[in-house]
């Protein structure tokens, strides 16, 4: 991540430079820049432009995955999402968000910019760092990865931004691709041994840097709690 973030002040909805009078409850909302040529540094530079009063982005992502932070999404809520028209109420953060008079900028954490055009604007790389931007606010705010948490400008301006990021047809399929791999983040993949002649659950945990406790707290371990001497050869026992 390159930080570098705006100095003119054009973000801080609703005034220049103000900061956030409320918690988002959405996570992020991602975006095409709708420029195919421009890097992720020029699109944080045009709107770092003299006299410039947005619309900003917290991060902008290149093609290569690269990362600009432009705005601290802790402090500040960016002007990306716009006035709210036609919003997708089906999702219940937007319908709240709606619902209260609060500017959509507002409710969001995040508001990702992903350098790129047309149906199928983001690489794999940008899949990847998105993800991994959702997760850490996930992990920042302490709410769930979901579609509801997880929208797109779309959702949120139907009118003038049908296809942002992408078109009705495939939308879908590349928001859980986010979610889904935002959720592999915050959920790393579970590790086991296999029980081999001689070794003990206390002699397991020591050996993974554990107490004997953590190792039978796993779930996936119950059944060794009443007398961790029962484990065998052969036994798959969760170590991470």
């Amino acid at each position: 991540m390159i930080a570098a973030l705006l100095t003119n002040k054009a973000y801080g909805y609703p005034t220049r430079g103000a900061r956030r009078r409320r918690k988002p409850t959405i996570l992020a909302c991602l975006h095409q820049t709708a420029n195919a040529h421009a890097t992720a540094m020029q699109e944080r530079d045009y709107a770092n432009r003299s006299g410039s009063m947005g619309p900003s982005a917290t991060a902008y992502v290149d093609r290569d995955g690269t990362i600009v932070r432009a705005i601290d999404p802790a402090k500040y809520a960016a002007w990306s999402q716009g006035d709210v028209a036609h919003p997708n109420t089906k999702l219940p953060t937007i319908a709240a968000a709606v619902a209260s008079g609060v500017n959509m900028n507002e409710w969001v954490h995040e508001s990702i910019e992903c350098s790129g055009a047309g149906t199928e604007p983001y690489t794999d790389a940008q899949f990847e760092s998105v993800a991994q931007l959702v997760a850490a606010a996930s992990r920042a705010l302490g709410i769930p990865v979901t579609r509801g948490t997880v929208v797109v400008h779309a959702d949120i301006n139907s009118v003038s931004r049908r296809s942002d990021p992408w078109p009705p047809a495939t939308r879908e399929a590349r928001v859980k691709r986010v979610i889904a791999r935002a959720n592999a983040i915050l959920r790393p993949p579970v590790v086991t041994v296999t029980v081999k002649s001689g070794d003990t659950m206390s002699g397991i945990a020591v050996a993974h840097g554990l107490t004997l406790k953590a190792v039978l707290a796993f779930p996936e371990n119950a059944r060794y709690r009443a007398d961790p001497g029962l484990v065998h050869p052969g036994d798959v026992v969760r170590v991470k």
